[in-house]
């Protein structure tokens, strides 16, 4: 199977369709499991030179598809690192950060009135997601109860 891995570099204004795309891209090369972690980053005991040396490659590549595909001007955040997964994480916190203003808009849209009266449990729950991987751990969530009253709208 031909697979086109040609995407537009990452700019300030692309971060989203740029997401997407490298996950695809990591994805078929086998290395989007190292930035979800779950496969580890260390061979098991017994694993030969070569299963080793093909891990090793998997992460290099990893971060190589990375580095490959954003502009030059973004380089230099990641520039520090060799890890694929610790460059993803910079990129993510450089173009995600978890602030405040984050949350309120996440939760501005989750309360959002619906004119339609048509608000399906998926929105809600995308939303949901959206906030949880934000990293907003202030207070514990009652998320029934806001779904209930993001359908009283």
């Amino acid at each position: 199977m031909e697979f086109n891995n040609q995407i537009s570099v990452l700019t300030q204004n692309n971060w989203n369709t740029w997401k997407h795309d490298m996950q695809v891209i990591l994805m078929h090369y086998g290395c989007w499991q190292f930035i979800i972690q779950i496969k580890p980053e260390k061979p098991d005991e017994g694993a030969t030179y070569k299963e080793k040396l093909d891990l090793q490659l998997h992460k290099d590549r990893c971060y190589t598809l990375i580095y490959a595909n954003i502009s030059s001007d973004l380089k230099n955040l990641i520039t520090e690192t060799t890890d694929g997964v610790v460059a993803g994480k910079i990129l993510k916190d450089h173009f995600e950060p978890v602030t405040r203003a984050r949350v309120i808009q996440l939760l501005d849209e989750f309360f959002e009135p619906d004119t339609n009266q048509g608000r399906s449990w998926g929105v809600m729950s995308r939303v949901k997601t959206k906030l949880t991987k934000s990293g907003y751990k202030r207070r514990a969530i009652n998320w029934t109860a806001i779904f209930y009253a993001g359908f009283m709208n």
